[in-house]
């Protein structure tokens, strides 16, 4: 499949997608590509350029994605910083051992005001989970700081819970995965706009190389075949919008 084919197709499927409420099946997209023997990495780069666009892909799920990945960079060591930061970190929170956590939860479930110590007693745990995920991609502190935020909420629910350790530690888990997800995320859209912004400055600066030709911002668009929306949008991170 040559380039022009593959834009027609992108264009194609996009069609589709928004005369369907901005959504599409994953299926359908693989069937719209698989055809021509594209490849699964390819394929989610589709998958990712259409949830970029605002279309929902259902039967694609990048949670699964990130996850799978961030299984397998699993304790990475900690930095020296990070080493000082859990020091300090620990020493704020003075003893985290020695709670009767079942007697806690008990506690909790009657009623009494035991969050802070409910919270203490799984440090540990928090703290395991959270250097299990630790990629080295975000600072520790911060898959700490998210992790006893999961555990937080979840106790605003706990009481419901059949078996409430189990759920508090399944909450702990899923709050820095879904931080990490979303970072990873953000950092992807991020290049995506750098890559734009590289791109457009390129084509501009090839545009107005001849100071004598004014072109203005539709014109520019145009000529780029870009919305005009989109272009201000990105000329204003260049500082080429005055």
């Amino acid at each position: 499949m040559n380039i022009q084919e593959f834009q027609d197709k992108l264009k194609e499927i996009q069609t589709l997608a928004m005369k369907n409420g901005k959504q599409v099946q994953a299926e359908l997209v693989q069937q719209f590509f698989g055809e021509e023997g594209m490849d699964q990495e390819k394929l989610k780069k589709v998958f990712d350029f259409l949830e970029m666009q605002g279309i929902t892909v259902h039967g694609y799920s990048k949670k699964c994605e990130v996850t799978q990945k961030v299984e397998e960079v699993l304790q990475v060591p900690l930095t020296a910083e990070e080493e000082e930061y859990l020091e300090e970190y620990l020493e704020t929170l003075g003893e985290i051992e020695g709670f009767d956590r079942e007697q806690l939860l008990a506690d909790f479930i009657a009623g009494e005001d035991v969050k802070e110590s409910i919270l203490k007693s799984y440090q540990k745990e928090v703290v395991q989970i959270a250097k299990e995920l630790h990629s080295g991609e975000i600072f520790f502190g911060d898959l700490l700081q998210e992790g006893n935020m999961g555990l937080l909420m979840a106790l605003e629910q706990a009481a419901a819970q059949e078996e409430i350790h189990t759920w508090l530690m399944s909450e702990i888990r899923s709050s820095i995965r879904l931080f990490m997800e979303e970072q990873s995320q953000q950092k992807k859209e991020d290049d995506i706009l750098v890559e734009k912004v590289r791109n457009l400055e390129a084509k501009v600066k090839e545009l107005t190389e001849d100071e004598d030709v004014k072109y203005s911002v539709e014109e520019l668009a145009a000529f780029l075949d870009m919305d005009v929306e989109e272009m201000e949008s990105v000329l204003r991170l260049t500082g080429d919008d005055k």
